[in-house]
């Protein structure tokens, strides 16, 4: 990869159009190298998240083009279909069809429960109609999705948008054609023949024809144009005009339709199957948490070595300067963020690690109340991780640039386009204040449980584990207020 003239480094000034173009070539040339296997997500988590994060370093358009087209979408397919969807898979990892991940619309982000993406099940002819009731509701931000790159960029379709840019929603993985996304896991509201809403689930949805590049009618999408960092992902929007898809298509482990239209699930509390999905949906949430640890490591390498070397003022009556690094204001500028950088990374670690053995229990079809309450505690501590990864990776970023002077403010620099790709990181997947609401209520109800004299159910991940030693509120408090010492000073 290192002698592939694909993966020299772009000049600061290259347009949308060679952003992508650029990413495209590297993720074609990434995936053809396989350095991790779909086994080493499962089994060997460490192992594929070691390899996202050396890629990370270098380009995390090209981790997030790469990641969302192939395991991405095989894990939802994993943790949220069943054995009738295996050779999705299988498909995937051939790379004969790619993925793009829809699930925001243009209405709602973070409120999951609002999507408005309808799918109705017809009997008669045993398919769901997907449909777009107004644009509002339109599908949004989906990575793969956006612009189609033709070939050579010598030919591109028209499809039912106009005018196709050359971008990246043309051919899938076929062959060696090597594109991206044919097909999108998108997320809409079940109802059946009775009128009933059932939620949200996940079908797997055909976006355009391999064999044509066309985009199937009944199917309109568009990219979202230039953003503030990550240019190298094409991001889309796409509605849906009463468009059908196979019964089968539905991602159906945690509720199904039968032929005849009747909604069934093992979960007979909407709120648990809701859960049991809610943990499939966190892999966005995890996967920021470590990437948001790449970026402190990398943004602190550049400031601390840059500051070693770099040298100020020095002792009266002398020529030698001394170091920055060894000031103590410095220090006390740098030092907190290095230790940050070890603690976020040592939890992001471990955090990983309950994730993938979650994502093993989905695939084997473990209790589904144990499923749903592992489910809401990974939501929960990914709905705070997250938040956190992203505004310590942010503000060291911002503190290292300003640390290194002038000459940090320079593009070469890479701070720009570390804090810019950062930025992502407090806003997708979820607004970061509202996220921390949702850690909140989850610990709230887990409390009033116990007020009301229920105990807490077994967390696998005893991430609440310390409020069962506690029996008020009063308790609690004392167990988080600052030290106050016998004098009452604190």
């Amino acid at each position: 990869m290192q002698d592939d003239p694909c993966f020299a480094r772009l000049s600061p000034e290259a347009s949308h159009s060679e952003q992508l173009l650029a990413t495209y070539h590297r993720t074609v040339a990434f995936m053809n190298v396989r350095l991790s296997a779909l086994e080493d997500t499962l089994l060997e988590p460490r192992k594929a998240a070691a390899t996202i994060q050396c890629i990370g370093e270098y380009d995390w358009s090209l981790v997030a083009r790469s990641g969302l087209l192939v395991r991405f979408c095989q894990s939802a397919v994993l943790g949220l279909g069943t054995e009738r969807h295996r050779h999705l898979v299988k498909q995937l990892d051939n790379l004969e069809i790619g993925g793009a991940f829809c699930l925001t619309e243009i209405g709602h982000g973070t409120n999951t429960r609002g999507m408005r993406t309808e799918a109705r099940y017809d009997p008669a002819s045993q398919t769901f109609i997907l449909h777009t009731p107004d644009f509002e509701a339109a599908k949004c931000w989906a990575g793969n999705l956006g612009r189609c790159w033709a070939g050579n960029l010598g030919r591109c379709w028209a499809g039912n948008l106009g005018r196709c840019w050359a971008g990246n929603l043309g051919r899938c993985w076929a062959g060696n054609l090597g594109e991206t996304c044919s097909h999108g896991l998108v997320f809409a509201q079940l109802y059946t023949p009775d009128g009933e809403c059932h939620g949200l689930h996940c079908f797997v949805v055909p976006l355009r024809d391999p064999s044509t590049l066309l985009t199937y009618l009944g199917v309109t999408i568009a990219d979202m144009g230039l953003k503030i960092g990550l240019n190298g992902v094409d991001n889309g929007v796409m509605m849906f005009d009463h468009y059908r898809v196979p019964r089968e298509n539905l991602l159906n482990r945690t509720g199904d339709v039968t032929p005849e239209g009747q909604y069934v699930s093992p979960y007979k509390d909407p709120s648990k199957r809701f859960g049991a999905s809610l943990g499939n949906l966190s892999a966005g949430r995890v996967s920021i948490i470590s990437m948001g640890v790449i970026n402190l490591r990398k943004s602190l390498a550049i400031a601390v070595r840059y500051c070693a070397v770099r040298r100020q003022f020095g002792p009266p009556n002398s020529d030698q300067e001394i170091p920055v690094l060894d000031y103590p204001m410095l220090q006390w500028r740098l030092f907190p963020h290095l230790a940050c950088a070890y603690v976020l990374d040592h939890f992001s670690k471990t955090f990983s690690d309950h994730y993938a053995d979650f994502r093993m229990q989905m695939i084997s079809g473990d209790d589904p109340d144990h499923l749903a309450e592992f489910g809401q505690e990974i939501h929960a501590l990914s709905s705070c991780g997250k938040p956190l990864s992203g505004w310590l990776a942010r503000d060291c970023i911002q503190e290292c640039r300003e640390a290194c002077g002038g000459h940090g403010y320079l593009a070469l620099s890479g701070f720009g386009t570390l804090r810019d790709d950062n930025d992502a990181n407090c806003t997708y997947e979820g607004d970061n204040n509202v996220l921390l609401v949702q850690t909140s209520a989850w610990l709230l109800s887990l409390w009033q449980r116990l007020q009301t004299g229920q105990p807490l159910l077994p967390q696998p991940m005893n991430t609440a584990g310390y409020l069962a030693d506690r029996t008020t509120a009063a308790d609690l408090q004392g167990s988080i207020s600052p030290h106050t010492n016998d004098s009452g000073s604190k």
